[in-house]
């Protein structure tokens, strides 16, 4: 089974290519996100805090460092897998929207929704593309829309049953709305395993958060962003769905 392309000079000189551009979009998308109005980065019934005003949201060279080796990492990984390809430019954009999605809510519990919508442009022309091209992921018309459709309900009923159970919201709707707009890119039925890997995801991000803040004896906050496990478990399934089929499919014969 072949996943990736063939590691040839030209393909590793592009891909490093890619990981350079992954790393400068990076950095664009942090400075991008420090000028955007603040209100993107608020609530509704929020007031932008000091730091929001005067731009001072996303610094440090930690998030420089980490976030630019991920950002390239992810982007040559996009390359490799998909080659110099239509492909590739898209779901690299889908990339890098997904990234300032990570940011925005892992600091501020906030998806904005010029991102939502951004997300779900570049799902369609990706789902448009892969309909009418190798139907790597969508295989039919009706597929991108079942899967926006179907896991944007599914989360609606889910945080619904929480509200009843546990008082309060499960989850918020801005992640309903941007698993909306990346359902399409997966369509259905893989929009299920978007849904599994961002659980899962979101289970290491819960577990870890709570042993650092039990040894830290610190206070862990009641609501945890689910919007990156989401972004996490899309990019998964689209630049590795091969992968995943062929694992699937061996556990599948095993049993």
């Amino acid at each position: 089974m072949s996943i990736f392309v063939e590691p040839t000079a030209f393909n590793l000189v592009l891909a490093a290519v890619s990981a350079l551009a992954g790393v400068l979009l990076y950095i664009a998308g942090v400075a991008l996100l420090n000028k955007v109005p603040a209100q993107w980065l608020c609530d509704y019934n929020e007031e932008p805090t000091q730091d929001m005003l005067e731009g001072k949201r996303f610094i440090g060279k930690p998030l420089y460092i980490i976030g630019s080796l991920l950002s390239g990492a992810a982007f040559a990984l996009v390359y490799m897998v998909f080659g110099l390809s239509w492909y590739s430019l898209i779901v690299m954009l889908l990339t890098f929207v997904l990234t300032m999605v990570i940011l925005s809510d892992g600091k501020y519990f906030i998806i904005p929704d010029q991102f939502a919508v951004l997300a779900a442009v570049l799902s369609l022309i990706f789902a448009y593309y892969d309909l009418t091209h190798s139907q790597y992921l969508i295989k039919n018309w009706w597929s991108p829309l079942v899967g926006g459709i179907s896991v944007g309900l599914l989360i609606v009923v889910v945080n619904l049953i929480t509200m009843l159970v546990a008082k309060k919201d499960g989850m918020g709707f801005g992640d309903v709305k941007l698993f909306a707009a990346v359902g399409i890119a997966t369509g259905f039925p893989n929009v299920a395993m978007a849904l599994l890997i961002a659980i899962l995801v979101a289970f290491v991000i819960i577990l870890v958060t709570l042993i650092v803040n039990a040894v830290r004896k610190k206070e862990t906050e009641n609501y945890i962003p689910f919007g990156p496990s989401i972004c996490v478990g899309v990019f998964v399934t689209i630049v590795l769905h091969q992968l995943l089929a062929f694992l699937i499919n061996l556990y599948l014969s095993i049993l």
